[in-house]
């Protein structure tokens, strides 16, 4: 009986001691403005490499191959411009798959801010058709939102 009582009252006065840590500083935060696209991750091609087979799982494996990439960032109009190429390593039985309507783009974005897909645009970092113009919402941590449109030309090999 007297643990137990001991053990409750060290953690009333271990919430006690803690619950000060909440609310100091919280004034002194950054609230970032910043909702722009700020860069480019990578622009990657995925296929099943039926060749090649998961052992645990006994099923064909998911390969994603890095295309060659330049990316061009208008601040003024909020537009982005990719150019992907595919590489020179890239497997000559994928090359007749390979379109600007299967690519998976991810993109960098300002610090603490969101990006959500408008209109159709494929969720970043999933496959998507990037064939057309596609436009996202860019959210930043203060509540600024600005429209960006991002088009994306596949050169040929």
């Amino acid at each position: 009986m007297t643990r137990y009582i001991i053990t409750l009252f060290t953690a009333i006065l271990t919430m006690v001691g803690l619950s000060g840590c909440l609310s100091h500083g919280i004034d002194d935060l950054d609230t970032y403005d910043g909702a722009d696209i700020t860069g480019l991750q990578g622009i990657y091609y995925r296929y099943i490499d039926e060749n090649d087979i998961n052992p645990g799982s006994g099923e064909p494996k998911v390969k994603q191959i890095t295309l060659a990439r330049a990316i061009s960032i208008d601040n003024e109009n909020n537009t982005v411009s990719l150019r992907c190429q595919a590489p020179s390593n890239f497997p000559a039985n994928q090359l007749a798959n390979l379109t600007a309507s299967n690519l998976v783009v991810v993109l960098n974005i300002s610090t603490a801010a969101t990006i959500e897909p408008i209109d159709g645009a494929p969720r970043l970092g999933t496959p998507g058709d990037w064939s057309k113009p596609n436009v996202y919402q860019v959210k930043a941590a203060n509540g600024d939102k600005k429209i960006w449109t991002v088009t994306l030309e596949l050169l040929p090999r």
